[in-house]
């Protein structure tokens, strides 16, 4: 049993470096808005917009190419940074719902992070005590799948203000965003298999007690 609870807690913590692995790989860096050449005191960067159909269908010349020949390039996914000297002209109540959606998951993701720590000093602890289903670990587990799933929740609602917020900004112009709503099934995924975990882990817990009782 040791050994099996040794492997979930390993599926555990590679649950939770995929997640984070899954969400990095969305994200580019980002780079300073609202300093150097033509750019206000304040800015505001959205990253990872798709393209509209007409912008995906439109062709920029590629230049630069070797002499005979050419191409052209279409654009599928884009950022794009807004600066003004007027703060008003770059915030609004979409922007901050979306800073606070995003210092939950930064949160959230910290919890994690602590929680699966403890688990894991708690999980030798109890072993050499004998115990290898202990009460809180399940807890703590059941609540590493739950902010999981808030996490992954939160980080999907936060791009749809996002795209939602772009497209407000640039519908008069060229760079027209498509504001779909994403939903990562993945990260949901792996939320939902700790929690799962964690049930398996207290019948578990109930039928080592059910032993003890009947020696």
């Amino acid at each position: 049993m040791r050994i099996l609870y040794a492997f979930f807690m390993g599926v555990v913590v590679a649950c939770i470096g995929l997640f984070f692995l899954n969400v990095f790989s969305d994200a580019e860096p980002l780079e300073l808005v609202g300093t150097g050449e033509n750019k206000g005191n304040y800015g505001m960067l959205i990253t990872d917009l798709q393209s509209s159909q007409q912008l995906y269908r439109m062709d920029f010349p590629v230049e630069g190419l070797p002499e005979g020949l050419s191409a052209t390039a279409k654009v599928n996914r884009f950022d794009i940074g807004f600066s003004s000297d007027n703060i008003e002209a770059v915030s609004s109540s979409k922007a901050l719902w979306c800073e606070w959606l995003q210092v939950f998951c930064v949160l959230a993701g910290l919890a994690m992070t602590v929680l699966v720590v403890m688990a894991l000093i708690s999980f030798y602890i109890n072993v050499r005590r004998g115990k290898v289903f202990p009460k809180k670990n399940i807890t703590w587990l059941t609540w590493v799948g739950v902010l999981m799933i808030l996490m992954a929740l939160g980080m999907d609602i936060s791009t749809y203000i996002e795209r939602t917020l772009a497209l407000s900004l640039l519908q008069d112009t060229l760079w027209v965003p498509a504001a779909k709503v994403s939903i990562h099934l993945t990260r949901i995924l792996f939320g939902l298999t700790i929690i799962f975990m964690a049930e398996v882990f207290k019948i578990g817990r109930e039928i080592q007690e059910e032993q003890e009782l009947t020696i």
